[in-house]
């Protein structure tokens, strides 16, 4: 085998390995656009339970700090696992259809002092 052959043996090795396709513009940015709507769903969904474990960890931990630390000093260590329990079934119960957000938004107002206003998105 002399070196002429030799060499177009190993072109056409190479050319065996290495694949060509010939896109378009709109077929490449069509991939591409499909990669980056495929990668932004995962993060939308992360970001999503990451939002709910932070609020859920909120609803649980702020309210029972607070009865901790300023009413109930003395007899936390009994009451606060009724009183969490408490939480997830009034959680539960919003969940399934039987409590109102409005009403229980408005419970927030008259007893609490605290109007709860939702804004549009800017």
């Amino acid at each position: 085998m002399g070196r002429a052959e030799r060499r177009r043996l190993e072109r056409e090795k190479s050319k065996q390995k290495t694949a060509t396709y010939n896109l378009t513009k709109e077929q490449l940015d069509k991939l591409v656009e499909d990669q980056i709507k495929d990668r932004l769903k995962v993060i939308k969904k992360q970001a999503m339970e990451d939002a709910i474990t932070t609020a859920m960890t909120l609803l649980l931990v702020l309210p029972m700090e607070v009865l901790m630390d300023h009413y109930w000093k003395k007899t936390y260590a009994k009451k606060i696992p009724e009183f969490t329990e408490l939480v997830l079934q009034y959680y539960e119960r919003w969940q399934n259809g039987e409590l109102d957000m409005d009403e229980m938004k408005e419970d927030l107002w008259e007893y609490g002092g605290v109007r709860l206003e939702e804004r549009e998105a800017e």
